[in-house]
C-alpha cells in the first residue's frame, strides 16, 4: 500500500491525503507526519493585525501511522456520513469522499458538516485541525491509503463507474479503470 505523490495545487475538498508538518509555534518539536480528510484546501482568514492568513483544515485520522479509530468499520461510518466515498486507486488502497453539496461553501466544507460530526460519537474521533498553508506547502504531499471494511470496498467497486468531482476543480477519479482492473482480478 505505497502512498501516491501529489502536489498542493492538486488538493481538493474529500482527498485524503498525508504530509509531515513542523509547527510554526514551537521549531523544537520535530516534525510529525499527518494524515487528514481535506475540508478546506485554502481557506482564507483574517488575523487580528487585519491581514489575511491561510489555511489547510481537515479532520486528522492519523499521526506519525497511528489511527484514531479502532477499528475499519468506524472509518467508513464517518466517511460515509461526510459524504460518498469515492475509489482513487484500488489496488493501493486510496479513497476519497465526494462531500455531500448541503455541507459545501465557497472555500470547501461549511462549519455546519464539523457541527453535525461532533454529534455523532464517530464524529467526536476525527479532530478537526488547521495547518498553515505556508508551512505545510514546505513538504510533499501525498494521498494517503487507508483501511476500509473489504467487503465494502467490493460492493463500492461494483457499483462505481466514473465519479466527477462536484467541488472547484471538478476532476474526473480513476475509479472505472481501477473497477474494471478490481473484476478482472488484475492487478498493475
Amino acid at each position: 500500500m505505497p502512498k501516491i505523490g501529489t502536489n498542493w495545487q492538486s488538493i481538493d475538498v474529500g482527498d485524503i491525503i498525508s504530509f509531515r508538518y513542523q509547527s510554526a509555534i514551537d521549531k523544537s518539536k520535530q516534525a510529525k507526519t499527518t494524515s487528514i480528510l481535506v475540508l478546506n484546501p485554502y481557506y482564507p482568514k483574517k488575523l487580528k493585525d487585519g491581514s489575511t492568513g491561510y489555511y489547510v483544515n481537515g479532520l486528522k485520522l492519523e499521526q506519525s501511522n497511528i489511527t484514531v479509530f479502532t477499528n475499519r468499520e468506524e472509518a467508513w461510518q464517518l466517511l460515509e456520513r461526510i459524504g460518498t466515498i469515492q475509489i482513487r486507486d484500488l489496488k493501493n488502497e486510496i479513497y476519497r469522499v465526494q462531500v455531500n453539496p448541503k455541507f459545501l461553501g465557497g472555500f470547501g466544507a461549511r462549519e455546519k458538516l464539523y457541527k453535525e460530526l461532533k454529534m455523532s460519537p464517530i464524529g467526536k474521533k476525527a479532530q478537526f485541525r488547521s495547518y498553515l498553508y505556508s508551512q505545510a506547502r514546505k513538504t510533499a504531499v501525498f494521498y494517503e491509503p487507508i483501511k476500509l471494511p473489504k467487503t465494502r470496498v467490493q460492493l463500492l467497486a461494483e457499483q462505481e463507474e466514473g465519479i466527477y468531482s462536484r467541488t472547484r476543480r471538478g476532476r474526473k477519479t480513476e475509479a472505472r479503470d481501477s473497477a474494471k482492473q478490481f473484476e478482472k482480478g488484475t492487478e498493475d
